[in-house]
């Protein structure tokens, strides 16, 4: 599991535990018809808004949230085109195929069966950043879904605590019901930010910056098989590399 993400869910658990042990989150925050408003309204939205097949990438680009990034894997990815590297110049592009299936998310692997198969650099080198650009961008649209979220979910509490607000008009006339009422009406707004602030905006933050890190690997695992193709020694793979290693 990220360690960063791990200590953030821990730290967000403790909070609601403290509130409640103390009684700062009394009973009252539970209120089911705010939750159904705020729940209820951006599920529709969203469904309106996003196509099922994002919806369906958002929710399991959840588990990367959880999962380490790419990132700490840099030196292990260069070490596996290097050692690609000189498998191909001493044993030809048959070579390709004993690329590291683990390195680079398993692009690597992939972009040395697109080597072997088209046996061209300029060709290979379109093809492969063209995979990696479609790439990036279906991931951006993933987070995107979380950003469109975090916007929906404060409105839809600020939709709850009006209709609440309503209410304690109609009661203003009897004022030991006001009070009750206007908590009510309240709390809603407090789950839509809740739900933006505590969940959508760091998920979406967490993703994006795992998949810069993505993109970033997957060029790199890209540009050294391109100039392994081109008969470039170790030696100089592994400077062009480092570029994107930093």
């Amino acid at each position: 599991m990220d360690i960063t993400t791990f200590f953030g869910l821990a730290a967000f658990a403790g909070l609601i535990a403290v509130g409640i042990a103390t009684g700062q989150l009394p009973a009252v925050f539970l209120n089911w018809h705010g939750l159904s408003i705020v729940i209820g309204g951006v599920t529709a939205s969203m469904l309106i808004n996003t196509p099922r097949f994002l919806l369906v990438d958002a929710f399991l680009a959840l588990g990367d949230v959880l999962r380490p990034g790419l990132r700490g894997r840099r030196e292990e990815d260069v070490a596996a085109v290097l050692r690609l590297c000189e498998a191909v110049r001493a044993r030809g592009i048959v070579a390709f195929q004993e690329a590291d299936a683990e390195a680079a998310g398993g692009f690597l692997a992939a972009a040395a069966r697109t080597a072997a198969e088209l046996n061209n650099p300029d060709l290979v080198g379109d093809v492969l950043r063209d995979e990696v650009s479609s790439a990036f961008e279906h991931r951006n649209e993933t987070v995107n879904v979380f950003r469109t979220l975090s916007i929906l979910a404060p409105m839809f509490g600020l939709l709850g605590t009006l209709i609440g607000i309503v209410q304690v008009l109609r009661l203003i006339s009897n004022p030991e019901q006001v009070a009750p009422a206007m908590a009510v009406a309240v709390t809603t707004a407090f789950y839509g930010i809740a739900l933006a602030n505590g969940v959508c905006v760091p998920v979406a933050g967490k993703l994006r910056l795992r998949y810069i890190a993505e993109m970033r690997v997957r060029m790199m695992a890209a540009e050294g098989v391109v100039m392994i193709l081109k008969g470039a020694v170790p030696m100089i793979v592994e400077r062009r590399l480092r570029a994107f290693a930093e």
